[in-house]
């Protein structure tokens, strides 16, 4: 890009990661985009996407149990509309594609109407009235914010939350923008993309990983607890023997620091995505 190129613009997203545990250990819902989606075609995904306008309304404040000021003070938010528009997007994001409502409704409330509503371009605030909503935001839990990196053509500032399945749902692909779905173990997850089944990225891969080290969904959240959520800014580096993805920490990105677990390096290799050591600072 040259020097007098606009900047291509960062869209706010927020991504669920929804977990459920079972005899075999916790489990994370995916979803397979549409091969012919513009971004992320094709590949398998955590529930979410970009924040709309409507996801701010100061209407909002009525359906949730903390203020703009207290959600934004949990993501590290200086500007006290993010942590709303953040928290609905994923809420309402997560109902969308998945099916699964991370709120309280009125019990008469059938929940696969008001998702065929909105699929068909109804008003989520309008059926939050309807339906009595409240929105816990305790029940979402910020685990970290990805950045994508500047030479992609689409660009999100992506804050992924975790939450625990609410009892008596259980997911489901929307048949449109995603076109099947299924709960995965995380190191499942991993290995079915390294045998060339699946497709994730970057960021999936990561959380994949953390994700696989714990045996149920208490003790993911007080480790995400523990911890100011990281920002992690990845950068596209080329040389003598191609290219790879540098994370925070690396010798090759500007950030000297590591802010997630494991290695800083990641190359693309045979369709899936592989960490690789990377030299010593």
């Amino acid at each position: 890009m040259s020097a007098d190129a606009p900047r291509k613009p960062i869209k706010d997203a927020s991504t669920v990661i929804v977990l459920r545990e079972t005899s075999g250990g916790i489990e994370t819902f995916m979803l397979c985009r549409h091969q012919q989606s513009g971004f992320m075609g094709g590949a398998h995904v955590f529930p979410g996407g970009k924040v709309d306008p409507s996801d701010s309304a100061p209407r909002w404040i009525e359906h949730v149990d903390r203020t703009p000021e207290a959600l934004s003070h949990a993501l590290g938010e200086a500007d006290t509309e993010s942590g709303l528009g953040l928290l609905v997007a994923a809420v309402r994001e997560t109902f969308e594609e998945a099916g699964v409502l991370l709120a309280s409704a009125a019990p008469k409330t059938d929940l696969e109407q008001a998702r065929a509503e909105l699929h068909e371009g109804g008003s989520f605030l309008e059926l939050a009235t309807r339906a009595d909503m409240t929105i816990d935001s305790t029940s979402l839990t910020p685990y970290a914010r990805w950045v994508t990196p500047k030479m992609e053509s689409r660009r999100f500032d992506t804050r992924f939350y975790i939450a625990r399945l609410p009892e008596g749902q259980r997911g489901s692909h929307d048949g449109t923008e995603t076109t099947s779905a299924l709960w995965l173990r995380p190191a499942n997850a991993i290995d079915e993309m390294l045998a060339g089944r699946i497709k994730l990225a970057p960021p999936t891969v990561r959380t994949l990983q953390w994700l696989a080290d714990f045996d149920d969904v208490d003790a993911v959240i007080a480790d995400a607890l523990s911890r100011k959520p990281p920002l992690v800014r990845p950068r596209i580096v080329s040389g003598d023997e191609g290219w790879f993805l540098a994370l925070p920490g690396d010798p090759e990105h500007p950030e000297d620091v590591a802010v997630l677990p494991g290695g800083t390096r990641m190359v693309f290799d045979d369709g899936a995505w592989r960490d690789v050591p990377s030299p010593v600072r």
